[in-house]
């Protein structure tokens, strides 16, 4: 487990959450849209496509949801290069560019042009100020 710059945190928080404007934000502490199966920490999506299973995982607290997210990141497989791209800029010594990393992210979402909205989230909001900040 390591850090993920926390522009890349709130810009997917953001964007994920309709800045904490969505249903799963307000009503189930969901910040991040993770899919999940399990009926027992999951809620049906309103919109979900026919035949599509999925469900979008709740938590008890905000900070339960961020858990999650890291959690989720740091470990599985579909961020792989995430963690791989990470782990090559710190054994070289570099700052953690979230341009760099967030292209790696496409499998995060199913919309093509993802990583182009979350970088334009943290542009133009001045995200990146909050990266060297250890605790938000």
């Amino acid at each position: 487990v390591d850090v993920i710059p926390n522009s890349i945190v709130l810009a997917q928080a953001a964007n994920e959450s309709g800045w904490g404007t969505s249903r799963f934000a307000r009503d189930f502490n969901a910040l991040f849209g993770q899919y999940t199966y399990d009926n027992n920490s999951g809620i049906k999506p309103a919109y979900r496509e026919e035949g599509k299973k999925h469900l979008i995982k709740f938590f008890p607290t905000i900070n339960k949801s961020i858990e999650s997210y890291f959690n989720n990141i740091n470990t599985h497989i579909a961020y792989y290069d995430f963690r791989q791209v990470r782990k090559h800029i710190r054994e070289n010594n570099l700052s953690l560019d979230p341009n760099i990393l967030i292209k790696t992210l496409s499998g995060y979402a199913e919309d093509q042009s993802y990583t182009d909205i979350i970088i334009s989230i943290i542009r133009d909001n001045q995200l990146t100020q909050y990266d060297n900040i250890e605790t938000i």
